[in-house]
């Protein structure tokens, strides 16, 4: 009876060993293309709402300016900012600023619409290749928290608050390399971008995925999720194109959900 009961808690124990006990997403969906639109702008990085409907900001690593597109791509402002490897942007509502990302630098600047520098925050995150530093931003109103994604070498997502002291970091592990974040406040969601596996996914506030979505996207950098409008946003690198998505029905919401 004995050597029984030993045998059945090691044949637990076996088939235990073999079972994955890592959350994957629900699933693997392809995202429905709209539009696209060519963009006067080389090598566009970085995507952001703006205090304007359907206008965005987004920077460009090689010319280190900032600019200002409506949602057919065309370039309505552009700050001369002469940043040295711009990433990512984000424009925060409450104090009508604009943070873009150094990511040689592992830099944060906060400007004015207008152009004007109003702080800098040096971001104490690892450093193992110059190149593979911070790439997208993303911030919380309802918690005041910025979100930082490191592209790789680690790839991680970073959490500060609003002085870019850190509060949290979650290692990320979905995909090969991540290239932006945006923050969802109706379902408190965050969607986190990747250039080279060409993917999207609706992730929790600790960067764990939900669902991903591929996107067939070469070089996506930037990103904007606009629930309410039911679209998707992202910005191209390599071919300077902004890519309008449809959002998928169940990332969406009641309409009556935005005015509670």
């Amino acid at each position: 009876m004995l050597s029984n009961i030993k045998i059945t808690i090691l044949f637990l124990l076996l088939l235990s060993s073999c079972v994955d006990v890592h959350k994957e997403p629900v699933e693997f969906e392809s995202l429905l293309l709209l539009q696209e639109f060519d963009l006067d702008i080389e090598g566009p990085s970085g995507l952001s709402k703006s205090y304007l409907p359907e206008h965005f900001y987004t920077v460009c690593d090689k010319t280190g300016n900032v600019y200002l597109i409506n949602n057919k791509g065309e370039i309505f402002q552009t700050i001369e900012l002469g940043g040295d490897d711009l990433e990512g942007v984000e424009f925060v509502e409450e104090n009508l600023s604009i943070y873009v990302v150094e990511e040689r630098l592992r830099m944060v600047i906060r400007l004015t619409p207008g152009g004007s520098v109003l702080d800098t925050f040096q971001l104490d995150i690892p450093v193992q290749n110059l190149n593979d530093g911070p790439e997208g931003i993303a911030y919380n109103p309802n918690v005041k928290h910025f979100y930082v994604v490191n592209e790789k070498n680690p790839a991680m997502l970073f959490v500060f608050d609003t002085l870019f002291q850190m509060i949290d970091e979650y290692p990320l592990n979905f995909a090969k390399d991540y290239s932006s974040v945006d923050y969802e406040p109706v379902n408190n969601h965050l969607w986190i971008l990747s250039e080279e596996s060409k993917l999207l996914a609706r992730c929790n506030l600790k960067g764990e995925p939900e669902k991903i979505y591929q996107t067939n996207v070469p070089d996506g950098e930037g990103l904007v999720v606009d629930v309410e409008n039911e679209m998707i946003y992202i910005v191209c690198d390599d071919t300077s194109t902004l890519f309008i998505f449809q959002l998928p029905y169940d990332a969406s919401y009641s309409k009556s959900e935005l005015w509670k």
